[in-house]
């Protein structure tokens, strides 16, 4: 009774933070969970059969494509993803349950699948409801992630999970799971997202939604901070800077996806986006900027009609893998979420030599068949840049599975 009447107490406030998601945030990462990881029972699980799953996967990989074998890591509710320096994979997975509501936690594996382990699933030293995106530190000696924060109030669940990331904190875990660090106390109604290291791990970078650029209203920012070490081993943040680069207002959205070697940041924005007024999500471009110079951002993917994001940065830093809708049926509009359908491209870090490398949506496969559509998502290169790591999401009109793959390369890209 309780819980139900701090839920109607909450209204107003999930109203706004719904307005603020749909129309400045990443509404693929909402899209996604709303159809695949939704409050059990209120979609239906989509079951491939063998056919579709070997049209969708293959082993081979795709004729003209550098990649030349694609496996399955994890079957189902796989969210974000990253691979250590030193060989381990972090990913979520949406697969515990609390009144009602299907929530992540953090595992590592092995490449093959091997050795899973659950870093949040049964700690008492953080809440056991939304944990989320995990980020390896370039050592390999702690995981970042974000973890929903009960004290803050109530949040819609679809607010609260890591995609979209209000009233989420920053914490660091042990890759063993026995020790964990709050490193952010944000406001009620703030938000956060996609956390990344420098390549020195000296800095982290991630989204904000907040009052931090210095106005009262709160918007979409940048933080970078500095990531040190106490004496005692305990890691903390010190230095956090906010910016808000490009010319940019308030419907501005980020996202941020990694360093270059050089310092630069890659991040994802719609400061280019022709439909600022029907979709403000819609035509995501990936951008490059430097921040100890805060000179102008540089758009690397110049079509405003699509929509490109997760950047990842192949190891040697030459290449960059995104998602974009490309050369698909997608409507930058109201309804976007009828229609979108991203595969994995990649490009000279420069943005020049663009080409495709899967064909989860090519009409001569399954999915044009069966009505299928594929979503490519988060991404993250092998410590030789010789496989991605990503997550796919496969649906059907109100039913959806998501999976993990590994792409294997034929040469390191």
């Amino acid at each position: 009774m309780q819980l139900q009447k701090t839920k109607s107490g909450f209204i107003i406030f999930s109203f706004l933070l719904l307005a603020a998601l749909s129309s400045t945030s990443c509404g693929h990462h909402l899209l996604r969970r709303l159809l695949s990881r939704n409050n059990v029972g209120r979609t239906t699980p989509l079951t491939l059969s063998p056919t579709q799953t070997t049209s969708l996967f293959p082993t081979n990989g795709w004729p003209g494509s550098p990649v030349v074998g694609v496996r399955v890591l994890v079957n189902k509710y796989g969210g974000r993803v990253s691979w250590s320096p030193q060989g381990p994979i972090a990913y979520s997975l949406d697969d515990h349950i609390v009144s009602g509501t299907r929530y992540a936690d953090i595992y590592t594996s092995s490449a093959s699948g091997s050795n899973p382990r659950c870093l949040t699933c049964t700690s008492n030293q953080i809440a056991h409801l939304s944990n989320d995106i995990p980020l390896w530190a370039p050592n390999g000696n702690f995981i970042i992630f974000q973890s929903e924060d009960p004290s803050l109030g109530y949040v819609p669940p679809q607010l609260a999970q890591g995609g979209a990331g209000f009233d989420n904190n920053l914490w660091a875990a042990t890759p063993d799971g026995k020790s964990f660090y709050q490193l952010t106390h944000i406001s009620r109604g703030d938000a956060i997202l996609h956390p990344q290291f420098s390549r020195n791990g000296q800095e982290l970078a991630w989204a904000g939604y907040d009052r931090g650029a210095g106005t009262f209203t709160r918007q979409w920012d940048i933080h970078i901070a500095r990531f040190q070490i106490d004496p005692s081993g305990r890691p903390y943040l010190s230095e956090e800077k906010v910016f808000r680069p490009g010319i940019s207002d308030r419907s501005t959205f980020y996202e941020t996806h990694g360093f270059t070697p050089n310092g630069e940041l890659i991040f994802s924005s719609n400061m280019n986006s022709p439909y600022e007024n029907s979709c403000k999500a819609c035509a995501l471009g990936i951008w490059e900027w430097y921040p100890a110079s805060q000179q102008s951002p540089v758009l690397l993917t110049p079509n405003t009609s699509s929509w490109n994001e997760h950047a990842s940065m192949t190891p040697d830093g030459k290449h960059i893998a995104w998602i974009t809708s490309q050369g698909e049926p997608f409507t930058p509009a109201s309804n976007w979420g009828l229609t979108l359908r991203t595969d994995w491209w990649l490009m000279n870090a420069n943005g020049t030599g663009k080409k495709q490398i899967t064909f989860f949506n090519s009409p001569s496969s399954q999915t044009s068949s069966s009505n299928l559509r594929v979503i490519c998502a988060d991404s993250s290169w092998n410590p030789s840049g010789t496989e991605l790591v990503g997550t796919v999401d496969v649906i059907q009109g109100d039913s959806s599975v998501s999976k993990i793959v590994i792409l294997t390369f034929a040469n390191a890209e």
